[in-house]
């Protein structure tokens, strides 16, 4: 006969608790750590540097499947194109209306076979050019206004666009100056293909992505604007620079294409990343087991601090902050999580590079997270240690932007292990 201590019925019982505790406890990603010791091919700017590459500032820059390196110059209203040497291939473009000139730049995309398209902002223009830098085409954006980021499509002569956020106040210039209001086709949450061989600017409606639901405006909207409210300095800044829209954290579209057209999303707080066909069918989620941190009071605070003070060098000139705006910044409310994913960029061979949040929700040097062509994970690059690169390009070459302590600025590219390309 078996003998039963008195003690063995609660140890079982306390046992299967255990076992279903731990079965219900979310797991955790361990980070598997990389070294960040890149080696350096070349570097352009600097004080010392020829005059090509006295950079005014960081420009957006991009690789052609040649290994060269296109450089945005805003102040110079040029693309400076740099060879695998590190040295001077041509500069394209200059100040002026004509074609292939440039009021204010603003977007690069290079594609594979070295062309490249630049879009101005002012005159709300697209200008592509030949991979000698010869101008090719023009094409008016129209009402579609601002694009908020464009990507090159690497399967032809078009590209990818995700649309902007068009502040209302805009919409009240054109209605008190006569014009029709213009309306996005997409908008920020958005993504469209441009044709650039079509006769006219349209863009094809991709991926809308999800957004957060929003509560209904609240009571004691803006008054109607008058063209006097126009003229007056203070209420023309206060229109331009004191809305206070959204939620504090609310999660952002974060996207890139990959190699063969796919498009690589995130639209959530969760560590999920969407991977579509241009058709708008989702083949397959990315993730890591890794919980968005909750919004608590020290964040709250800190955050509207932020706020208030980044718009308050708005105002310097004018016044100061208005009252009604910092009463619009304490009153905002936060979406309860703060967004894992707050950067993603593909690499040129298809792998993901994806950065989370460091110690604040506002640290731009937090952990990167590595994925392969195979979308399984490789590793993590410490807080601090790197930086997303400007520009992935073949053969592990990437760039990035460095500043003296001038703030003068000099792009870095070097090259990437196998292991992270």
């Amino acid at each position: 006969m078996r003998r039963h201590t008195g003690h063995s019925q609660p140890l079982t019982v306390a046992a299967a608790l255990l076992a279903c505790i731990i079965a219900a406890t979310p797991a955790f990603a361990q980070d598997r750590p990389l070294s960040a010791d890149f080696p350096e091919v070349y570097r352009a700017g600097g004080l010392t540097a020829p005059d090509w590459a006295q950079f005014a500032g960081r420009g957006p820059a991009s690789f052609d499947g040649a290994g060269n390196l296109h450089v945005l110059d805003y102040m110079a209203a040029q693309v400076v194109v740099i060879d695998l040497r590190g040295e001077h291939l041509r500069s394209v473009g200059r100040s002026g209306e004509g074609p292939g000139e440039f009021e204010l730049p603003f977007q690069l995309v290079v594609w594979r076979d070295g062309r490249f398209a630049v879009s101005d902002v002012p005159r709300n223009t697209i200008q592509v050019f030949a991979s000698d830098g010869r101008f090719e085409r023009i094409l008016r954006t129209g009402e579609q206004g601002t694009l908020r980021e464009i990507r090159p499509d690497p399967q032809g002569a078009a590209l990818y666009a995700q649309g902007s956020s068009r502040n209302a106040s805009l919409s009240a210039f054109d209605e008190l100056l006569g014009r029709e209001p213009s309306r996005d086709s997409i908008d920020d949450f958005g993504i469209g293909r441009i044709d650039l061989t079509a006769e006219e600017f349209v863009i094809q409606p991709l991926l809308q992505a999800w957004r957060a639901p929003r509560d209904d405006a609240p009571e004691g909207a803006p008054e109607q604007l008058t063209l006097n409210d126009l003229l007056d300095e203070a209420k023309r800044n206060a229109l331009m620079f004191g809305r206070v829209e959204g939620r504090f954290f609310e999660p952002q579209l974060r996207w890139d294409i990959l190699p063969d057209g796919t498009i690589a999303y995130s639209d959530s707080s969760a560590y999920a990343v969407k991977f579509v066909r241009p058709g708008g069918q989702v083949i397959d989620v990315l993730r890591r087991p890794i919980e968005p941190e909750g919004v608590g009071r020290r964040v709250r605070s800190a955050a509207i601090e932020r706020e208030i003070g980044s718009r308050e060098s708005m105002f310097e000139d004018s016044g100061g902050l208005p009252r009604d705006v910092r009463e619009r910044i304490e009153e905002r409310e936060f979406y309860p999580e703060i967004q894992i994913i707050r950067r993603l960029r593909a690499t040129w061979e298809g792998g993901l590079w994806i950065r989370r949040p460091g110690e604040e929700p506002w640290d731009t040097g937090g952990p990167i997270d590595v994925f392969g062509p195979d979308r399984q994970y490789v590793g993590t690059f410490a807080a601090g240690i790197t930086s997303i690169p400007a520009a992935f390009g073949p053969d592990g070459l990437v760039a990035y932007w460095e500043v003296d302590e001038l703030d003068v600025p000099t792009i870095v590219v070097k090259r990437l292990p196998a292991e992270v390309r």
